[in-house]
């Protein structure tokens, strides 16, 4: 694999200068602030995959959580004159150097779950905001609009922040609410929420359901709730819809629910949306979103089955 750093250029520019690369011909550069993130892994291989599946040459950039190492990579792709560059959930707020110097070389810039910013072709993603009212008000429904819940996220990523709006748009209308905001350390976000987690237990006997922001910290959480012998008393809502929380869930831990979307199919998107953009074709909207789940333990697929995101529900009440 190729690590790939192509600069997004405004839409009129791209459409001069790159709607007749030969698609056979194409190096792709794809970088990741964090690459272990499970959600990230996953849509990055199958970024990966359906570039590779029509005959470009890949590289991959792992930030390993350093934001200013995962921009300085995506310059040096543009600098080795790749043709595109993709970024998977690496906040474009951080990235707005990288996308003007991308403008500049004509290189189109897809992202995905990264954040709406001027200058790019697409964000492929979820609507974070409204997943997230949908995990809160699921929650909020199982505790009667009342007692200690406890929120993990990471506000750095614009779409943990608009899954921050969501839950308290929901959770606010809420005064029989008792709530605790936790900011997790990136990168260490998972030890972080088992030992922030494990001290909550110890010093609250009142927490009655979790929210958390996004699936990888689900498994920590559950696991120093199980470890506190409260697994019979608090829940874990969450979003993301990885393998390894819908078998938590499956299997009646902690973790009740979660809203997932379709994190491979957002990889090949943003290879879609890239290869049409390689040939001067922009889509309508730069914020694209996927149909998302709701899943708890009566809608989970059964093990080994991915959830079938074409005729699942949303809503509990369907």
């Amino acid at each position: 694999m190729k690590n790939l750093v192509k600069s997004v250029v405004g839409v009129a520019a791209l459409m001069c200068g790159t709607s007749a690369i030969a698609q056979d011909a194409v190096q792709v550069g794809i970088v990741a602030v964090n690459y272990n993130s499970p959600s990230i892994q996953v849509q990055t291989d199958a970024a990966v995959a359906a570039a590779e599946a029509r005959g470009w040459e890949v590289e991959m950039y792992d930030g390993q959580g350093d934001q200013v190492a995962t921009n300085n990579a995506a310059i040096a792709f543009i600098d080795r004159g790749f043709d595109a560059i993709i970024n998977i959930a690496s906040a474009n707020t951080q990235m707005s150097a990288v996308i003007a110097y991308a403008n500049n070389a004509g290189v189109p810039f897809t992202s995905t779950f990264s954040g709406l910013v001027p200058g790019i072709v697409a964000d492929i993603g979820s609507n974070n905001t409204a997943d997230a009212a949908i995990a809160a008000l699921e929650l909020v429904g199982r505790i009667d609009g009342q007692g200690h819940v406890v929120k993990f996220n990471w506000n750095v990523l614009p779409a943990l922040r608009e899954r921050d709006q969501g839950f308290h748009a929901v959770v606010d209308e809420y005064p029989g609410i008792t709530l605790t905001e936790i900011e997790v350390r990136v990168p260490g976000q998972v030890d972080d929420a088992f030992a922030q987690m494990t001290n909550l237990l110890l010093a609250n006997d009142d927490i009655v359901a979790v929210w958390v922001a996004w699936d990888e910290l689900a498994s920590p959480v559950a696991r120093a709730i199980e470890q506190a012998g409260r697994a019979d008393d608090i829940f874990v809502a969450s979003q993301d819809g990885v393998d390894e929380v819908v078998s938590l869930i499956r299997d009646g831990s902690p973790v009740a629910l979660t809203v997932a979307y379709n994190v491979p199919q957002m990889g090949v998107t943003a290879v879609d949306v890239t290869a049409a953009a390689l040939n001067g074709e922009f889509p309508t909207s730069r914020a694209l979103t996927l149909k998302p789940c709701l899943i708890t333990q009566a809608t989970a697929p059964a093990e080994g089955e991915a959830i079938d995101f074409a005729n699942c529900t949303l809503f509990s009440g369907q």
